[in-house]
């Protein structure tokens, strides 16, 4: 039996009429527990905004409205799979706690659209930082667009650009909460520019410890980007097949 999270990360003025095309078919091909999206702009998302995407009534959601027309997140569920007991909206961050139907596993995932500005970042990194710490030996997952990368090689540019304090920020931030950042299969970057010649891996899935141990053969799957400028991640384990213990993956 497969656990199945991935979330959708959508750039787009015709937002909502893409993602309720583009997710009803991932939604149908993944059959995901969870389903966590970024970047919505979007005031206001309601019962029958879900449902279209889901493409059934087994739903339920949490959202944040977007700044304007930046930010916005949804977090949606299936409920014969997932029972949700409770969610908070935070800076930038959209927060689900709950537990899996089925194996009784408690989890908390929390659904992440990082600004693009170094102090800004910080600030968020500090934040979630606090909020990882009080859910110490808990499974947490923290996804979504991180907009920062961890070294040179997840960032392809004309320019060639980087900004060393941003990477140096966001590893300081993965390390110090001792955050398991699985390799990514599929593809090697996760967002494209539209000049073709742009591109990084600033979208991800970041682990705690005790998610790993709960489930220590996770996948971490970019799938083709569509329409989007971003590419939807697929967060998968066989929980009948455990695979490699976790140890070694860390000592890797």
């Amino acid at each position: 039996m497969f656990h199945t999270f991935f979330f959708v990360t959508c750039s787009t003025l015709f937002w909502l009429h893409l993602l309720q095309h583009y997710s009803l078919n991932l939604v149908r091909e993944k059959k995901p527990f969870i389903l966590c999206i970024q970047e919505t702009k979007l005031q206001v998302f309601d019962a029958f905004d879900c449902r279209s995407i889901w493409g059934d009534d087994k739903v339920d959601f949490s959202y944040q409205r977007s700044a304007g027309a930046s930010g916005g997140l949804v977090t949606l569920w299936d409920l014969s799979e997932v029972e949700v007991w409770s969610s908070a909206s935070l800076d930038h961050v959209l927060a689900v706690s709950g537990r899996f139907l089925k194996s009784g596993e408690q989890f908390t995932v929390l659904n992440v659209y990082t600004p693009c500005d170094t102090s800004r970042q910080q600030v968020l990194w500090n934040a979630l930082s606090s909020r990882i710490e009080a859910l110490a030996g808990q499974n947490v997952c923290v996804c979504g667009d991180f907009n920062a990368i961890r070294s040179a090689a997840e960032r392809r540019s004309v320019s060639g650009a980087l900004h060393q304090v941003s990477i140096d920020n966001f590893n300081g931030f993965v390390v110090n909460n001792n955050l398991v950042d699985l390799p990514l299969r599929g593809r090697t970057y996760t967002w494209y520019r539209g000049d073709g010649r742009t591109m990084s891996q600033i979208d991800r899935f970041l682990l705690s410890d005790n998610w790993c141990l709960t489930w220590p053969n996770c996948i971490q799957l970019a799938e083709s980007r569509g329409l989007s400028d971003h590419c939807p991640l697929v967060l998968s384990v066989d929980s009948q097949n455990w695979g490699p213990k976790l140890v070694r993956m860390l000592k890797c």
